[in-house]
């Protein structure tokens, strides 16, 4: 009887260290899977205010510009002045009528069609809408048919390819009439200053095919 107190004592203090130190480890492990878990979310929540801030710089440059890509914006910008005696000036537009052959399997297949083009600079628009002929009506003619060009019955005919048609023509001209920067050494003068935009619309009034 007396043997055995020591050996169960002995076996008792075994059985406390093994279970201080099993409480140790855990306890060690536990602090290392906190501070894990809390460096990774800090690096996520980093991430998504990244991406949140380029997505707000995006957005800041497109509302700056509005000729910039993906903003089809059918308004003219306000360029803070109005000419005395005579108001806010009607939009000038230039009627375009064209009759073109269209590709496809049968030979006597045309396209009858109407555009009809506005403007937001408003001396470009007047140059271009009257009768006399000029350099910048002659440019505008080239462009609309450069686009309306070699369209097959198929293209003509779908909804969906005359407005991509229609949106192409409306960039295609504001990018040839898009007023230059002003020269090194040169200042923009604000009360002749033109719209980054000088096209307005361009709108498909008659659209027609003839087979």
């Amino acid at each position: 009887m007396s043997d055995d107190a020591p050996a169960q004592k002995k076996s008792l203090l075994k059985l406390i260290i093994i279970i201080v130190a099993a409480v140790a480890v855990l306890g060690g492990g536990g602090a290392g899977t906190w501070w894990y878990l809390k460096k990774r979310a800090a690096a996520k929540a980093a991430e998504a205010a990244e991406k949140l801030k380029a997505e707000e710089a995006h957005a800041q440059a497109a509302a700056a510009d509005p000729a910039h890509e993906g903003v089809d914006s059918e308004d003219c910008e306000d360029l803070g002045e109005v000419k005395e005696g005579h108001g806010a000036e009607a939009s000038p537009v230039m009627v375009l009528t064209r009759t073109l052959n269209l590709t496809g399997p049968r030979r006597n297949a045309f396209l009858r069609c109407e555009l009809n083009i506005l403007f937001c600079d408003t001396e470009l628009g007047k140059l271009v809408s009257g009768e006399k002929p000029s350099a910048e009506k002659s440019l505008i003619q080239s462009i609309v048919l450069g686009v309306l060009s070699g369209k097959s019955v198929e293209e003509a005919s779908d909804a969906e390819s005359r407005e991509t048609l229609r949106k192409e023509i409306k960039d295609k001209l504001n990018e040839q009439f898009r007023p230059h920067p002003p020269k090194p050494g040169e200042k923009e003068d604000p009360k002749h200053k033109k719209p980054k935009r000088p096209i307005k619309s361009v709108l498909i009034v008659d659209w027609a095919i003839q087979q």
